[in-house]
């Protein structure tokens, strides 16, 4: 198991006295509290890289409170395979709030939230592929019929059209329409 390493994260619900702490295992972050191996997977492709966080805990809930660190975007991006601007835009943030987010360091509980919800989704689909993430990366941009010829990302640009990209992977897992 990987240590735990904590490092500083100014994130946005620091208020100067009392910062949170998350001593982050870049191993395995789910496995010891018992959170859904999606979960595990979903923090770990975020976290990558990480040696810090604010909050006793590797809970996404948790993460997405006190706001994920920038990096987790772009460490997204580059595991969806798509641009920054398309990613940002799924997530909606308009490019010059990316670049405060850039020089601050972290993303607000709601972009979080957002990211999280494009990468639970990209693990799903990489589920989905056997584990292909080539594969998974272009599901994901490619429009589909049983999508109303958009693209997952572009669909997941709003939780309602997330919830129709994941029970469409469910569908497709299962075999089952309707």
């Amino acid at each position: 198991m990987a240590d735990k390493i904590p490092v500083a994260h100014p994130g946005p619900l620091t208020t100067g006295k009392s910062a949170h702490r998350i001593e982050f295992d870049a191993g395995h972050p789910s496995r010891e509290r018992g959170a859904t191996t999606v979960d595990g997977a979903v923090v770990s492709m975020l976290m990558a890289g990480a040696k810090t966080v604010d909050v006793q805990s590797d809970r996404i809930l948790d993460l997405v409170r006190v706001g994920l660190p920038f990096h987790a975007l772009e460490n997204l991006v580059h595991a969806v395979g798509a641009s920054q601007q398309e990613v940002a835009n799924a997530i909606g943030v308009p490019p010059t709030t990316l670049g405060r987010r850039r020089k601050s360091g972290c993303l607000t509980p709601v972009e979080s939230d957002h990211v999280v919800r494009i990468a639970r989704l990209l693990v799903l689909a990489r589920e989905l592929m056997a584990g292909d993430a080539d594969a998974a990366s272009d599901w994901l941009t490619t429009p589909h019929r049983l999508l109303g010829d958009e693209a997952p990302l572009r669909l997941a640009a709003t939780e309602t059209g997330g919830c129709e990209v994941e029970q469409l992977i469910g569908q497709l897992r299962h075999g089952a329409f309707g």
